[in-house]
């Protein structure tokens, strides 16, 4: 991007191909993390996705058919967010009936989620969704948090425009979809943006930047990592036996060979549901804090080997 719009100083922005897909995503776990440290930005875009995922949460959990109806079309606006050219987004679930259908799957499966419908809810924020989520991985996280995120990510964009005015020789307005959280509803807003023309387009295409703190080679919560962990790591703790007087407890080796261990994402809701209920304990909460405590931001090198 900064040889296309002729850019020779260091940036804060991705530093994108703006003809290709860019093999890095938006992780929300990593703005979690730097909202957290007081990054002003990450402050920002951390809350609109919370208020998102508060508010649908609200509504699901309502006793109005029409509040949960509501909290269903929350979940089939996210379409396709190639403006980034971030993770698969020139391949991906393009058009509104795609976005319905990647709604309702996530709708069918946390409506039936033991860690949603406590009174308390345990799985509460987007980055915990493909732990339990069946097909819910990298690029569709970092596509619905790049749609919730969009006006943050548009203002970063025209931070940048003033920053490096090359960025405004090829602006223009669009439409857009953003989550306006004060509404608690998407709403179309038009937004001026940097665009580029790519050969074979017959139009130019707007272009969104993204902060090089927002992103991850993959996301840094997953389920497989929770599942080795923290779930085996309980089940282990359950199993311990004391036989003269030493602690003997299976190894993770002999868990994961095991049936009914072998399925994670079940095991990950009926555990995580299990530990809760049984001994008042969040181990979802203590894998975020776990991630946030061994977090390691990319460096310049590492995203730039990443786009290659």
């Amino acid at each position: 991007m900064t040889e296309h719009f002729s850019i020779g100083a260091p940036v804060d922005f991705v530093d994108v191909h703006v003809d290709r897909d860019n093999r890095l995503y938006i992780d929300p776990s990593a703005i979690r993390f730097w909202a957290k440290s007081g990054d002003a930005w990450a402050g920002e875009a951390y809350a609109s996705i919370c208020e998102f995922f508060d508010k649908f949460l609200e509504r699901m959990l309502s006793s109005s058919a029409s509040e949960n109806r509501s909290a269903r079309e929350m979940l089939w606006q996210f379409h396709e967010p190639w403006e980034t050219r971030l993770g698969m987004s020139a391949v991906g679930f393009s058009g509104s009936g795609a976005s319905e259908e990647l709604g309702d799957a996530i709708w069918d499966s946390l409506q039936s989620n033991p860690l949603c419908t406590l009174r308390v809810p345990i799985l509460k924020r987007l980055e915990d969704i493909p732990l339990f989520v069946p097909k819910i991985a990298d690029d569709r996280v970092s596509d619905l948090t790049t749609r919730l995120i969009f006006r943050e990510l548009a203002k970063f964009t025209r931070a940048q425009m003033e920053l490096h005015p090359s960025l405004g020789s090829l602006e223009s307005d669009s439409e857009f979809q953003v989550w306006d959280a004060e509404s608690g509803s998407w709403s179309k807003e038009t937004i001026n943006l940097p665009h580029v023309k790519i050969d074979g387009d017959s139009e130019k295409r707007p272009l969104l930047l993204v902060p090089k703190i927002a992103v991850h080679r993959n996301l840094r919560m997953g389920p497989s990592k929770y599942w080795e962990v923290e779930i085996l790591g309980s089940i282990q703790g359950d199993l311990t036996a004391y036989i003269g007087g030493k602690a003997v407890a299976p190894s993770k080796k002999d868990l994961k060979g095991r049936d009914e261990y072998r399925h994670k994402r079940s095991l990950n809701v009926k555990r995580t549901h299990e530990i809760w209920t049984r001994d008042n304990f969040n181990l979802l909460e203590a894998y975020r804090e776990r991630v946030d405590s061994k977090y390691e931001p990319l460096s310049d090198d590492e995203i730039e080997q990443k786009l290659g």
